[in-house]
């Protein structure tokens, strides 16, 4: 998959996992768009937590036929989807910054003074030494994105992925509710992903930013020269001509090579202009031909060669990080919708009242447990009834919940007596039951933080281990992000 698959994906995960009560998209609809996707695929072939390539196809058609069928659904989904965005580079900024960089490369090449071209003038030189350093940097970048050097080397590049990213998350509209929780979701599932690649387009746009620039510094040198006749001298507090003939040598060595243009040493004694005075400067054209030829070869060629790796490692970079993001959990919860035919689970309900609104959040629980099409038969234990209860209880299958007030603080001698004793019943009938531990927070949403919840669960989890196989948070999504299963 590509970015633009990547984010439609992760669009939808964020808007089904903070949106689980079928606010914006029905889970009839759901339904029906894993139904038409899924080609097979069941929640027995999801093993672990990372895409394999059978599941992301899954999930990109899945993708593909929501967004399709999206179209003409209530304006409320669509707002929320179109907030949805990422930071992201415009090609125009890159197409305005690339012209702007010949701009400056052409103004920044100064042949000299009075005619001549003296080929220590520092634009020129430091052009070479400044792209030296970024080069060796952004090798650095490439090769070794875990270095602390390399991190480091990426900073012009960072400093403009942050600016865009305050615009974008400046120019966010105001949204409330279920529109805000999936914007979060959203935010936590892609902006980490956007700004690796938002990092590393603006480092390849840099590098041919940078190719450009010394591109302009090299028309500049022959568009000066074709209506000026000029010298090549050279002047040096730092350099004698010994020097000056060793520096000049290994500097355009390279060029010369390429261009199979001879270095003309033998000039270099002449061409030392001192004490205001030069004994035989040379003719410059041989000079802005190796000048012009190292420009190409160590800035032009290395920068589109970097640009051309971070381009060919963009994608890879995003798709890694993306395939890691705990999917296990999402997928399973999907395929098990359109699973199950019709089964009958019984539940069996400790000290609740129900009510409509329970059995909403209950039945779900149920269906991302046993399957979407599994129907929930309900069975209250009255308070301070638990042994009377366990005794006279007869089995009906090898699968049973037990559900529980997440409010309720579990006691050895109440809640795990009466499991275990529940247990032991199914083990008259069945030799591998399957005991669920459902945790009712319907009552709790908005009152306790996720904190306070995972608390809570885990106290549960100590409490029935060795008793139950899972436990189950059934809390409302749009105020609390629905836990993952706890073995």
């Amino acid at each position: 998959m590509d970015w633009t698959d990547w984010q439609r994906v992760l669009k939808w995960r964020a808007l089904e996992e903070s949106d689980a009560d079928g606010v914006l998209v029905n889970a009839e609809r759901r339904r029906e768009a894993t139904a038409h996707s899924r080609a097979g695929l069941t929640s027995e072939d999801i093993t672990g937590d990372v895409l394999e390539e059978r599941s992301e196809s899954f999930l990109d058609k899945r993708a593909e036929w929501l967004e399709r069928e999206a179209v003409g659904w209530r304006g409320e989904l669509i707002r929320v989807l179109e907030l949805l965005c990422v930071p992201q580079g415009r090609w125009s900024w890159a197409l305005a910054g690339w012209a702007l960089a010949l701009v400056i490369g052409y103004w920044f090449a100064d042949l000299g003074q009075s005619g001549e071209f003296n080929l220590l003038a520092l634009p020129l030189v430091g052009l070479l030494a400044w792209n030296a350093v970024v080069i060796v940097l952004g090798m650095l970048c490439e090769f070794m994105p875990a270095s602390a050097v390399a991190g480091r080397g990426g900073w012009v590049a960072e400093f403009l992925a942050h600016g865009i990213s305050r615009m974008a998350r400046s120019s966010g509209a105001a949204a409330g509710g279920v529109a805000e929780a999936v914007r979060s979701r959203y935010e936590e599932l892609a902006w980490p992903l956007a700004w690796r690649r938002l990092q590393m387009r603006l480092r390849m746009w840099l590098h041919v930013a940078a190719a450009l620039l010394a591109l302009g510094g090299a028309a500049a040198l022959y568009a000066r020269g074709w209506s000026h006749e000029y010298r090549a001298v050279w002047e040096s507090t730092l350099l004698g001509e010994p020097e000056a003939a060793v520096f000049f040598e290994s500097l355009f060595t390279p060029a010369s090579k390429v261009l199979r243009v001879p270095v003309p040493s033998e000039q270099i004694p002449g061409m030392h202009r001192t004490l205001g005075k030069v004994e035989k400067p040379a003719p410059a054209l041989a000079w802005i031909h190796l000048y012009s030829g190292t420009l190409l070869v160590l800035i032009v060629l290395p920068r589109l060669l970097l640009a051309a790796l971070g381009a060919a490692r963009c994608s890879r970079v995003v798709s890694q990080p993306a395939r890691a993001l705990n999917w296990g959990g999402y997928l399973r919860s999907l395929l098990r919708a359109v699973e199950g035919g019709s089964e009958r689970i019984q539940v069996l309900v400790h000290a609740i009242e129900p009510t409509v609104s329970h059995r909403e959040v209950w039945d779900r629980g149920v269906r991302e447990r046993f399957g979407g099409m599994a129907r929930a038969e309900y069975v209250r234990i009255p308070a301070g009834e638990e042994d009377e209860f366990a005794a006279a209880w007869q089995p009906v299958s090898a699968s049973l919940v037990m559900l529980f007030s997440m409010a309720t603080t579990p006691e050895a001698e109440v809640q795990r007596r009466l499991i275990s004793d529940v247990r032991q019943r199914l083990l008259t009938r069945h030799a591998e039951p399957e005991l669920i531990v459902l945790l009712d927070g319907t009552s709790l949403a908005g009152r306790w933080s996720p904190e306070k919840i995972a608390g809570r669960e885990q106290l549960w989890s100590q409490m029935v281990e060795g008793l139950a196989s899972e436990v189950i948070v059934a809390v409302r999504k749009e105020s609390a992000r629905a836990k993952s299963p706890v073995s």
